[in-house]
């Protein structure tokens, strides 16, 4: 059971949660996978990401030794070698490959580009400020992209740039937790923390809310009923001021359910987006 633990800690099972955002076009294109095909994506994604993980770690692995926390990844403490790491990336990409022959071109398209990005930034762009954090925000964009069979058109589209935006959000907040978090092992663990110092850290995320504004005046524009926009940019607001005050949060965004402000504000978007879909 040890052992079991050790490999579902290398491909990041906990992570996995973070590709059901394959399943939200559901809500809103015309052009969605079924259900079936977008349970068979999930897995095919989730093992992409894995394998992406494998390689990130692997070639994080010395660095991750100075982490308080990321010292205890298998690659990095000893507990799976490069040689078994090979062998579980190899049965994840078979199962990647089936599952691209199963949704298509386009699903593939979109796995390989995530693929290449997320090794680009292992191997060097993620040491490029802003562009760091646009590359993940971007893959979660990608993720959702995987639930569709075709580009998005001009009414989707305002969907993934409000993704866009608000994973930036996240990701300017969870920089700043890093360097709170690493003190002076900061930037000797990731070079580009140095970039993100308070001032900076606020233009980039003014330009992630302006593109989230944006995306929600799109949105309105293409008849999305102005009450949802405002439900869901309070709850936007709401996460980044319990970020801002426990910085913690981001590497567990699960205890913000511990904030009765934000538990308040998404009852409210949940009560308000069921009597509309009821009405």
């Amino acid at each position: 059971m040890k052992k079991i633990r050790h490999y579902t800690r290398l491909i990041r099972l906990g992570q996995w949660y973070k590709n059901l955002i394959i399943f939200t076009p559901l809500l809103f294109a015309s052009n969605v996978h079924s259900v079936q095909s977008l349970i068979v994506g999930f897995f095919g994604f989730s093992c992409i990401s894995s394998i992406t993980y494998i390689v990130n770690d692997w070639m994080d692995r010395e660095k991750d030794r100075l982490h308080p926390v990321k010292k205890n990844r298998p690659l990095a403490s000893g507990e799976i070698t490069g040689k078994m790491a090979i062998v579980t990336s190899v049965i994840l990409s078979i199962v990647v490959v089936l599952t691209v022959l199963k949704l298509g071109l386009f699903y593939g398209s979109i796995i390989l580009t995530y693929f290449v990005i997320t090794n680009l930034y292992s191997f060097g762009l993620k040491d490029i400020p802003v562009l760091d954090i646009v590359i993940i925000a971007g893959n979660f964009v990608l993720r959702m992209m995987a639930g569709i069979q075709g580009f998005p058109d001009i009414v989707t589209a305002p969907y993934f740039g409000l993704l866009l935006g608000v994973i930036l959000i996240f990701l300017t907040h969870k920089r700043r937790s890093d360097i709170k978090l690493l003190g002076e092992k900061a930037v000797k663990h990731k070079p580009v923390l140095n970039f993100y110092t308070k001032k900076n850290n606020y233009l980039v995320r003014g330009v992630a809310y302006l593109t989230t504004l944006i995306s929600f005046y799109l949105l309105w524009q293409n008849g999305v009923l102005i009450y949802k926009l405002l439900g869901v940019y309070f709850l936007l607001l709401a996460t980044s001021f319990i970020f801002s005050d426990n910085p913690e949060y981001t590497s567990n965004p699960q205890h913000l359910f511990r904030s009765k402000i934000w538990i308040g504000v998404l009852i409210a978007n949940i009560v308000m987006f069921a009597w509309l879909w009821i009405n």
